[in-house]
């Protein structure tokens, strides 16, 4: 039984890490930054996708280094996002197939994971 409690804990851990690196991207900016010569001028913009449109906002000198971490950390937090969902679905499919839970275990679980966190 204690080995089958650390692997519903373990589960949890991963959907609380999941919560709490979701909330860390959503407070990053998106897109990149694209460099542009006007007039002999350097004019640095950060570019983002809203679906078919390209949205476009200056970023003045002062801040480029400080928008380009951010941008850099959060492309590498859902690049570990990716990795975390990844061992989600490995162990709740191993937790599924035993039969120690059931999908709607593991939304109950996801969804005080993500309480937890806020």
């Amino acid at each position: 039984m204690k080995k089958e409690q650390r692997q519903v804990d373990s589960l949890y851990e991963l959907l609380k890490e999941q919560a709490e690196i979701e909330n860390a991207i959503a407070a990053l900016p998106r897109g990149y930054i694209s460099v542009k010569h006007i007039s002999g001028h350097v004019y640095n913009y950060r570019q983002w996708r809203e679906g078919e449109k390209i949205i476009s906002e200056y970023v003045p000198e002062a801040f480029l280094n400080s928008v380009k971490r951010k941008i850099a950390t959060r492309k590498e937090q859902e690049e570990l996002l990716k990795a975390v969902k990844k061992d989600i679905k490995s162990v709740s499919r191993k937790l599924l197939k035993a039969g120690l839970v059931s999908e709607e275990d593991i939304e109950q679980l996801r969804a005080k994971a993500q309480a937890e966190v806020a």
